[in-house]
């Protein structure tokens, strides 16, 4: 097949992008909503304490992202070379659901975190997949807004997982009540650090079965995706000789990668930007409710306003990449998020109990808000910059594994970053006392600030090849 036979269909994308609307309830539902807080809880309930039991919790999101880094080249090849990217999306999509919708049935904190992993493990490769049916479904000109038009809608998913946490409260939250002892937290303090007492456990405890369920209803439309094939030489050659092929396709294309700068430049700035917003995303409510002493309610609201214009405002990422290249529209992303991290830092807390120095609480707290548009903007428009780059600067035969080194390089530097980050909140909440929390999660976002800062530096290195790319050439560019 070549990519001039690509027919783009308003429908047909309509049809793809249910599973990014779907697999959105998983990450917004469970890696944003639920993992830390639901681990961090669960690790108590099993006689560790606060601290031990937050860093557990984000060592089973660290773990999950760094085998994902390890194994996501060879899948890439895998992906290019299987003809279609929907069986796999399709297969992993699967095992994302039924390990996510059995996590609540153990109540040992450690099997409950490796199941999440496992989860985790397999979603990362059925998004992989998914990414490359992009120039399978859409003409080369439509791509910008084809990916665009994916992650926008995808976020709808958001809309679900939000709804979820307002929903299951009212039906399970009395379910199960927190005993009055709990690793090392006085029942005192349940309040302004877990949140409702009665209700915090229960809440979660069903987010996982709610979400698996969101994910497979709202997935069955993408089974009718038409995808245009290619060469499947997974057939042709058998899967030992391709996985042997595999290995050795990934070494050649990470030398080829490294030794071509403008794809090296951005795999670089890719690895510090994708772990900060992998990070917020991770830390965004559990930030709000245990460093900004938000109510649980207002934090979920704070998610909402994100979710709701990553929805809008994501829809003009694509037009801006495909008119003017994937490198301005990074730039102009790069400076949302230095500008939505900043405010963050110096903000106020909503608990008034908390006394925090002028210098970080000189802007009103409502301007976490603020923060929120813009991060909603950021979060969806980063996966257009990564999508739209990888495609414009990649081999039209290597797309996958190209795709594969850049969440290679995002996934291994969230794995991390969600650890540093843990290490920064768990070393100054238990060295310091829970009061400290605010100036932890403070201190947390900004090295946050800097990682991202330096990404950025590295996106105005690469060199725009868009106009060429518009005139039909493609990588390798002279």
């Amino acid at each position: 097949m070549t990519h001039d036979t690509v027919k783009t269909s308003i429908v047909n994308v309509l049809l793809w992008t249910t599973y990014d609307i779907a697999n959105t309830v998983f990450s917004m539902g469970i890696v944003s909503m639920t993992v830390l807080q639901y681990g961090t809880l669960l690790g108590m309930m099993n006689g560790l304490g606060y601290s031990l039991s937050f860093f557990i919790a984000n060592i089973a999101v660290s773990i999950s992202t760094l085998f994902v880094a390890i194994t996501i080249p060879v899948m890439g090849t895998f992906a290019d070379n299987n003809g279609k990217g929907k069986p796999g999306t399709i297969l992993f999509g699967s095992l994302t659901i039924l390990f996510t919708g059995i996590v609540f049935l153990f109540d040992n904190v450690f099997i409950a975190m490796f199941m999440f992993i496992a989860a985790n493990v397999f979603y990362q490769w059925g998004n992989l997949f998914y990414d490359t049916m992009i120039p399978r479904i859409a003409k080369d000109k439509d791509l910008g807004w084809v990916s665009a038009v994916g992650v926008a809608l995808g976020y709808f998913g958001s809309f679900f997982a939000v709804a979820f946490s307002f929903i299951a409260p009212s039906f399970f939250g009395d379910v199960i009540d927190l005993p009055d002892n709990i690793g090392e937290i006085d029942p005192n303090q349940y309040s302004s650090i877990l949140g409702s007492q009665s209700t915090w456990f229960g809440y979660f405890d069903e987010m996982w079965w709610l979400c698996a369920l969101g994910f497979l209803l709202i997935a069955i439309p993408f089974l009718w995706t038409r995808e245009y094939p290619d060469r499947n030489r997974i057939k042709e050659e058998g899967v030992g000789k391709l996985v042997k092929s595999a290995l050795n396709d990934t070494i050649v294309t990470a030398k080829e990668i490294w030794n071509y700068k403008d794809m090296r430049w951005f795999v670089i700035g890719w690895f510090f930007t994708v772990d900060v917003v992998q990070t917020v995303i991770n830390i965004m409510k559990p930030a709000a409710v245990l460093g900004f002493g938000m109510e649980d309610f207002t934090a979920s609201i704070l998610l909402l306003i994100g979710v709701v214009c990553a929805v809008v405002l994501t829809g003009i990422a694509g037009p801006v990449s495909d008119r003017y290249g994937p490198k301005v529209l990074a730039v102009i992303v790069s400076i949302v998020w230095l500008v939505a991290l900043s405010i963050p830092i110096f903000a106020d807390s909503f608990d008034p109990t908390v006394e925090l120095p002028f210098f970080l609480s000189f802007l009103p707290n409502y301007t976490i808000f603020l923060m929120a548009l813009l991060v909603g903007f950021g979060m969806g428009s980063i996966w257009v910059v990564q999508r739209t780059m990888t495609i414009e600067l990649a081999p039209p035969d290597k797309i996958g594994q190209y795709f594969g080194f850049s969440k290679l390089a995002g996934k291994g530097s969230s794995a991390i970053g969600s650890l540093a980050f843990g290490a920064v909140i768990s070393f100054f909440s238990s060295s310091q006392g829970f009061g400290s929390n605010a100036i932890a999660f403070k201190i947390g976002i900004a090295i946050l600030f800097i990682l991202f800062f330096i990404g950025f530096s590295f996106f105005t290195r690469v060199t725009s090849y868009h106009k060429k790319f518009l005139a039909g050439k493609r990588a390798p560019y002279s």
